[in-house]
């Protein structure tokens, strides 16, 4: 039985594998506006696509302890674009996956629980 479980997740990693695509979405490049609103601009397959994206409720649900500090305006303002990604410190020490923040255009989607990497 043990070998039918086994035979049949790789069968799912295999159509699931010849299903999707990778799609290689990267941020280029953001300007504050106001507030805790950013514009961020992504290319993916050579397309650009550019989204407002308010921070500021990204950072209360997500940020923790000693990193809050970033929600102060001078500390937010002073964000990083760096392969591919938007980070806070010098050390990333707030940095946000870009499926998140494609999200985040629509404060009213519903979103999924997601794995942050905050330090």
């Amino acid at each position: 039985m043990g070998n039918g479980i086994h035979i049949s997740q790789k069968s799912k990693v295999r159509r699931s594998h010849k299903k999707t695509e990778q799609i290689n979405i990267s941020l280029v490049s953001a300007k504050y506006l106001n507030d805790y609103k950013i514009l961020l601009s992504f290319t993916s397959s050579g397309m650009r696509l550019t989204t407002l994206v308010n921070f500021l409720p990204v950072f209360h649900k997500y940020v923790k302890g000693e990193n809050l500090k970033y929600l102060d305006p001078r500390r937010f303002k002073k964000f990083i674009v760096k392969n591919g990604n938007i980070y806070w410190g010098r050390n990333e020490d707030v940095i946000f996956p870009v499926n998140l923040l494609l999200k985040q255009k629509d404060s009213s989607q519903k979103e999924n629980e997601e794995i942050l990497y905050i330090i």
